[in-house]
């Protein structure tokens, strides 16, 4: 996937409370009985959650050690630059492509949603979740004169962002490359700095201040 980081991503993945969150609204977006793939796969935890709920799921991942990892869990794993052109072999092949946290460590935006549109079937659904740059605690921190959670550096502790979207700009690059956006969600809005006092009812009425950027759409 080319992450500026990839160290980061070699880590054991947790999830948190959340990841959870945005887990269980990306379920209800993707449904089941869909040929799926899931592009920056890490270990497998959302593809598994996918295929447990009856759909046939093949992976996208770079890092050797998740790659070794999903095959082990039987998935189909393609070792791909999401960067580059990685769409020859796949054309029409899904009903569905889901990037989870992926668009925002990309530095071929378009080269990428290209890719995705190529490996949709005819009216194919692509599935696309990045952090919202626009939701309420950066907005709070921005007022403070704080940096709202954005990264300054390629150390390793960071996670490699270099890309920021809010709704609109999210939803103009996708526009551009021929997907029309039918469904803006989000997971959690949140209270606290820590992230420990948060509010799944706010990111329904509220989708622009929650933490996640999550947008169904589909291929024109």
């Amino acid at each position: 996937m080319s992450f500026n980081n990839l160290k980061q991503y070699n880590k054991e993945y947790i999830l948190d409370d959340q990841e959870i969150s945005r887990i269980e609204v990306i379920k209800k977006i993707i449904g089941k009985g869909n040929k799926v793939l899931d592009l920056g796969s890490r270990e497998g935890h959302i593809s598994e959650v996918l295929r447990n709920m009856g759909n046939d799921v093949d992976c996208i991942e770079i890092h050797p050690g998740n790659i070794s990892l999903l095959r082990k869990k039987g998935f189909k794993v393609y070792d791909c630059d999401l960067n580059t052109e990685w769409a020859d072999k796949m054309h029409d092949a899904y009903d569905i492509v889901f990037a989870g946290e992926v668009i925002e460590h990309l530095f071929q935006t378009d080269i990428f949603l290209e890719n995705v549109y190529k490996v949709l079937k005819p009216n194919g659904i692509f599935v696309i979740t990045t952090p919202n740059t626009a939701s309420l605690g950066r907005r709070l921190l921005l007022l403070l004169g704080k940096n709202p959670a954005l990264e300054t550096s390629t150390r390793e502790n960071e996670a490699g962002h270099i890309r920021y979207f809010v709704y609109s700009s999210l939803k103009k690059i996708l526009e551009e490359n021929k997907f029309k956006v039918i469904n803006h969600c989000s997971d959690i809005v949140n209270l606290s700095y820590s992230g420990k006092l948060s509010s799944r009812v706010l990111a329904k009425l509220f989708p622009c201040l929650g933490r996640s950027i999550i947008l169904k759409t589909i291929k024109n």
